[in-house]
């Protein structure tokens, strides 16, 4: 019998026309979804589950609009591209930015589609397979500057425990690795997948575990997530989360001061707020630089600096991120 979370997984929408359905969406309240069964190229992904979490009859609703498609989406802009970072893979699936850390797409599969995810148009290409993870693997060896690995996709808790298990069996055997960090939606989107055998992975890891959370909106956040967080925690694993700055989504402060107390309220810590990546067809959630150092200055007095996520936008082909605030 499959887990509860893979079952919660594949009972999930892929188009906007259902989704509209469930969520009764009216027509005249907002004409720009697209209102078919139609087979875009980034197709309209979220479980169920997640669903409830989204108020009937609100075509504004703060998380029906992170991932309903939108006719916007079709518009060109000027700027906006199919690989918004020029990310280079040195070895396919992984990344060697920074002299310490490298990042590793270990999966090119998520739990939901964000429809201004950065990587919609590349991840699925660029992400690994076994030969390429021996590769990786080897490299890291060799390479002694290296003390953190960066997992990324798509959603590397996507993975089943197996898989998990194998990567995180290879990595405990190269002394210089102090740091695993993980890059996660779908800790907010199934809570369940943070299972007793999932744990117990992380428990038996020789290294340090942060597991870094995506959440834009304290809608996202639940009782089961607390649950979970409180198991991880218990572990010594750090959890942060990193949010992106979304036109009419969170591109107001008191929403933002409401997400950074209610993460902490669960145990997890503001770390970015970062500007929209700029890859085409996300226009519609962009929201200027100007407006958002309006949003933090008012942030950052009515917040305890450690619950201030920094301000961040990565430059086109830059080789570091960018703090503003």
């Amino acid at each position: 019998m499959k887990e509860l979370w893979l079952q919660q997984l594949s009972n999930n929408i892929d188009n906007n026309l259902d989704l509209i359905k469930l969520t009764e969406i009216n027509k005249k309240d907002n004409n720009q979804f697209l209102y078919k069964k139609k087979n875009i190229f980034f197709k309209v992904k979220i479980p169920l589950v997640f669903i409830n979490k989204i108020e009937k009859k609100n075509s504004k609703d703060p998380i029906l609009l992170q991932f309903i498609f939108n006719e916007k989406e079709l518009i060109q802009h000027k700027k906006y591209n199919s690989n918004p970072l020029n990310e280079k893979f040195i070895i396919p699936g992984m990344i060697h930015k920074y002299k310490n850390r490298v990042l590793i797409l270990v999966t090119g599969i998520c739990a939901v589609h964000c429809r201004y995810c950065f990587r919609k148009n590349t991840k699925q290409a660029n992400s690994i397979t076994i030969c390429n993870w021996n590769q990786i693997i080897n490299y890291i060896k060799k390479n002694f500057e290296i003390n953190e690995i960066i997992f990324s996709g798509g959603d590397p808790l996507i993975l089943n425990d197996n898989k998990i298990k194998y990567f995180i069996n290879d990595i405990n055997k190269i002394s210089h690795i102090k740091i695993l960090r993980i890059h996660t939606r779908i800790i907010c989107i199934l809570p369940q997948r943070i299972s007793k055998n999932l744990l117990k992975i992380f428990s038996k890891c020789k290294f340090h575990i942060i597991i870094v959370t995506h959440i834009n909106h304290p809608n996202e956040i639940s009782d089961e997530l607390f649950e979970k967080i409180y198991f991880l925690k218990k572990r010594g694993i750090t959890i942060l989360n990193q949010s992106v700055l979304l036109k009419n989504i969170n591109d107001n402060y008191k929403i933002l001061i409401k997400l950074s107390n209610s993460l902490f309220n669960i145990g997890i810590l503001p770390y970015y707020l970062h500007l929209l990546d700029k890859v085409e067809g996300s226009k519609h959630f962009y929201v200027s630089e100007n407006k958002a150092k309006k949003i933090m200055k008012k942030i950052l007095l009515s917040l305890s600096g450690f619950l201030v996520p920094r301000l961040t936008k990565d430059i086109y082909g830059g080789k570091n991120k960018k703090f503003i605030i």
